[in-house]
């Protein structure tokens, strides 16, 4: 019913800039330089801070539809291979105003969050029933190299009633999941007539 599509540990670079000065004056004149802040960081080791384009790195993430892709940014003279933990962006104007990556090792599985696709279309929708969404993305643990892109799930068998939980999807291989497998994801809602000839308007399960 699920397939996954699969990332590799081939790395995309990323240029950086020296950040010589934090805080919130420094942040400001970056910024209007066209740049934004950002840091780098990994348990038990102390943060990198430095500066990107944001720019640059909006056209990455848009050309690869990725959110998990893997990024080789160049820090104090290295190469060090990275996933966009968070950003903030403005909530008017849409800028990058920071962005946090965290440092991973091929070895080391780390959690993230995969987004959740649909593939088909639920023979429950031809009765007018709908797909809803309870969560768009999936939390798994994996290492850098077996992070799926996406998760794909065949909705087409689905029925009025229907949902699907995270136990439900066919992970890859070494994929695990990262919350309740009883978590719901997707639900197809609508009505389900009687043996009367009336319709019965379905319950939506919570999301958790």
């Amino acid at each position: 019913m699920d397939s996954a599509t699969g990332n590799n540990m081939d790395s995309t670079p990323l240029n950086t800039e020296p950040r010589p000065n934090t805080g919130k004056g420094s942040a400001r004149k970056l910024r209007a330089a066209g740049l934004t802040p950002a840091v780098m960081y990994r348990a038990g080791e102390a943060a990198a801070q430095f500066a990107i384009s944001p720019k640059e790195i909006q056209t990455i993430f848009r050309k690869s539809g990725n959110p998990n892709m893997i990024l080789s940014l160049k820090v104090d003279g290295k190469s060090v291979d990275c996933i966009l933990k968070e950003y903030h962006k403005h909530p008017v104007s849409g800028d990058v105003l920071h962005c946090d990556f965290y440092a991973v090792k091929k070895d080391e599985a780390i959690p993230v969050e995969v987004l959740v696709r649909t593939s088909g279309k639920a023979a429950g929708e031809t009765l007018g029933g709908k797909i809803r969404f309870l969560r768009r993305t999936v939390r798994v643990n994996a290492k850098p190299a077996d992070i799926p892109a996406q998760l794909t799930i065949d909705i087409s068998p689905m029925v009025v009633g229907d949902f699907v939980r995270a136990g439900d999807i066919a992970l890859p291989k070494g994929v695990s999941l990262a919350i309740d497998g009883r978590t719901n994801i997707i639900v197809l809602h609508g009505k389900k007539a009687r043996p009367d000839g009336q319709d019965d308007e379905t319950a939506t399960p919570d999301e958790g």
